[in-house]
């Protein structure tokens, strides 16, 4: 038997903009988003089990996460049916730095780390249409989430268009302690936007210039927003908040939320509207983190 003891990091995700297209037959929807990845991650430990697949969560996230019903459980079992797969048994502990329910995909970047790792290591040699399909199975953001480029996903079919560069700037995240259902606030969207692929070739040759970036930002917005003030206004007076603060260049909540998050014109400017920020909601999950 193989002996594996590993370390993997799962890097948190950003919807630096979210487009609703439109609802689709099999009640999901089509969207258009720009993924990017910051430096704060999950850290996965994988080490044989010698009885069956184990998962633990452990970290000051992991509070209410079912053992019984979640992503990495789903990717296993759909794993099953791989006999190089079934050649092993695991005890996987998720150590979660990562909030929940705050559109900074904790459990899809879980899935995409631990599905890159068994493909290269247990040598499942996965066809890029077969691993396409296993993502799919398990989340819209669980694909994009398999590298850390820059990236749109968009279409019906969530094609992904990744792109060889990435601008460098800091962000500042703000996850206001609750969770938002993915599902509850899809379900009561009701702002579709018109498709628009032609500013996909122009914002892959542009994406370095940020004056550039931090227009085309803000022209494009989260259609999910209206959604989630709905459900609780302390999003909207977050995101009131952050807008004012100097420098700020974007401020937008990130996928279903509830975090947001805001782009400063310099770190000076950073580094103040956190200290606003611990002032006004102490309680807040505040932190700095790099685009990788």
């Amino acid at each position: 038997m193989m002996l594996i003891k590993t370390t993997l990091k799962a890097y948190g995700k950003i919807n630096l903009y979210l487009k609703v297209i439109k609802k689709l037959k099999n009640k999901y929807h089509e969207i258009e988003t720009l993924f990017c990845f910051f430096n704060i991650y999950d850290q996965i430990f994988v080490t044989n089990s010698k009885t069956d697949n184990k998962i633990i969560f452990t970290g000051k996230f992991s509070k209410g996460i079912s053992n019984t019903n979640n992503t990495v459980l789903k990717l296993l079992n759909i794993l099953k049916k791989y006999p190089k797969f079934n050649e092993h048994k695991f005890k996987i502990r998720i150590v979660k730095n990562i909030p929940q329910g705050s559109g900074f995909g904790g459990g899809s970047v879980d899935v995409s780390a631990l599905l890159n790792f068994f493909n290269k290591y247990l040598k499942l040699n996965l066809k890029s249409k077969t691993i396409s399909l296993i993502c799919n199975k398990i989340g819209a953001d669980v694909e994009p989430s398999l590298n850390t480029n820059f990236k749109i996903l968009y279409g019906p079919n969530n094609k992904i268009i990744n792109f060889n560069k990435k601008p460098k700037f800091n962000l500042l995240l703000v996850y206001p302690n609750f969770l938002n259902s993915t599902k509850k606030i899809y379900l009561s969207n009701k702002i579709f936007s018109k498709k628009n692929n032609s500013q996909f070739n122009f914002l892959k040759k542009n994406i370095l210039n940020v004056s550039y970036l931090f227009k085309f930002l803000n022209y494009k917005g989260n259609d999910l927003e209206q959604s989630a003030f709905k459900y609780n206004k302390i999003i909207l007076k977050l995101l009131t908040f952050l807008k004012k603060l100097k420098g700020c260049k974007v401020a937008r909540m990130t996928g279903s939320g509830s975090a947001c998050f805001a782009i400063f014109e310099n770190n000076l400017q950073l580094a103040d509207a956190i200290l606003s920020l611990k002032k006004h909601y102490k309680s807040y999950w505040i932190r700095k983190v790099k685009i990788i």
